[in-house]
């Protein structure tokens, strides 16, 4: 069973066809990559798996349970979390607060529990600091973890929403656009943190304009196009691919 499978989702604002008819399989365990021009429809397939917006038509199943048009908490409550393009963050609070308060997320709250102080509440807040320590430990923010957000550098601030993103306990993992605005060496940094997050058996969908990136880390790629899908294979068979060369670069007699 896949771990994440779109059938044939199609989603309109308007007059406006932002999806057409998409497939997208994942198996556990892979790291797949979601690539096309701007506007190709990735954010909006992004906004649909994760619950932001509902499709017009198709269906989305995680773990083979129909979670279409489901609420976006209650998606990620199942395992299927997501980071943003604009990294979200309490730019008051340290690398280890944002990530420890993220942490309560999957616990069940006790509005009695938490007035009073009771064993339970402590203990669920010992767990969440160590959780949180071990996901700081993952990311390899240790150097950071006692900084506010707001003064982190751009690469360790999209580093920390990626972690934040781990705290909900992710089976499967969207990645959107993680490196956007890094130089080179917080490129490798962000690469090498993927790269642990797989290890620790989560399943990763990317979406990411660097080529380099995505070709370096992904088992397979998907790539749209004005809303539909014209390719999917493994990164050298893309590469060569000759619909998305011409959906990136144009057709030969476009180009003057």
């Amino acid at each position: 069973m896949a771990i994440l499978e779109v059938d044939k989702v199609t989603k309109r604002f308007g007059g406006l066809e932002a999806l057409r008819d998409v497939d997208l399989r994942l198996e556990s365990g892979e790291l797949v990559g979601l690539i096309g021009p701007n506007g190709a429809g990735k954010s909006t397939l992004f906004d649909v798996v994760s619950g932001v917006t509902r499709p017009t038509s198709g269906k989305v199943f995680f773990q083979g349970e129909d979670i279409t048009g489901m609420k976006p908490h209650r998606i990620a409550e199942k395992g299927l979390a997501r980071s943003f393009q604009a990294t979200r963050l309490f730019g008051n609070l340290s690398v280890l607060k944002n990530i420890q308060l993220a942490c309560h997320i999957p616990a069940r709250t006790n509005i009695a529990g938490d007035v009073f102080r009771l064993p339970s509440v402590r203990q669920r807040e010992s767990e969440a600091q160590q959780k949180a320590i071990d996901i700081v430990k993952l990311g390899g923010l240790e150097v950071v973890s006692d900084e506010l957000a707001k003064n982190l550098p751009h690469g360790y601030q999209r580093a920390l929403g990626v972690a934040i993103a781990l705290a909900v306990e992710p089976k499967l993992l969207c990645l959107d656009e993680p490196v956007t605005g890094m130089n080179a060496e917080e490129t490798r940094f962000m690469m090498g943190f993927i790269e642990k997050i797989r290890k620790e058996g989560i399943t990763i969908l990317l979406v990411e304009h660097h080529m380099k990136v995505v070709m370096d880390i992904c088992d397979r790629i998907t790539v749209l196009n004005f809303g539909r899908k014209i390719a999917e294979g493994k990164p050298d068979e893309i590469q060569g691919n000759k619909d998305v060369i011409e959906a990136y670069l144009g057709r030969p007699e476009d180009v003057t």
